[in-house]
């Protein structure tokens, strides 16, 4: 019995692997294009559609120093609107959570099936559901730039600016590369071009 019990210990303990599609190093290789092909399938980046509607908080002591804001009084106007807007977004987030999220499963799901002839209609369920969004975020900003254009001086504006539509930039999809694609395509090494 305790032999039995041992040797099942040890199996148990022993790692399997399985054999990787293609038979292994051998003769069902892989071409270079299906490899960057898969390779990009795995960077796609999963479909935010918080990101896509602008949703995101300021971070107010990262802004004070960025700025270089001396003055306690203009600090604290400053930290007022900048926490007023936070507060504003959380309300728009919240009030839109279950839309978002609805929204991020089906094109997140749209993506593993991908389906090319589905995605004009996807583009548009997204601009319906995140356009109103949007359009809210927007003018809660454009009332936080005009309450910090009234604070800051031109120099701490311009840097404002700057800051945030750098953070804005941030939070935009990026364009797969397909450059890098194209790239292993013609220089196949030996292979029939497509």
């Amino acid at each position: 019995m305790k032999k039995i019990f041992f040797i099942l210990l040890l199996l148990l303990n022993i790692p399997f692997y399985a054999q990787p599609p293609g038979g292994g190093n051998g003769g069902g290789r892989r071409s270079q294009g299906q490899e960057s092909q898969s390779n990009e399938e795995q960077k796609i980046k999963k479909f935010s559609a918080s990101d896509v509607a602008g949703i995101f908080y300021y971070d107010i002591e990262e802004i004070l120093k960025k700025l270089k804001i001396k003055d306690e009084t203009k600090e604290a106007l400053v930290s007022k609107a900048l926490k007023n807007y936070n507060f504003k977004i959380k309300e728009i987030s919240f009030l839109n959570s279950g839309k978002l999220s609805d929204l991020e499963v089906v094109v997140n799901s749209s993506f593993n099936v991908n389906e090319s002839e589905n995605r004009e209609g996807m583009r548009e369920q997204v601009e319906e559901v995140v356009r109103p969004i949007r359009e809210n975020i927007d003018e809660n900003e454009k009332e936080l730039n005009l309450t910090l254009e009234s604070i800051l001086s031109e120099k701490q504006q311009k840097k404002w600016l700057k800051y945030q539509n750098k953070k804005k930039e941030s939070l935009k999809p990026k364009k797969p590369d397909t450059s890098s694609r194209q790239g292993s395509r013609s220089n196949g090494g030996g292979m029939r071009r497509q």
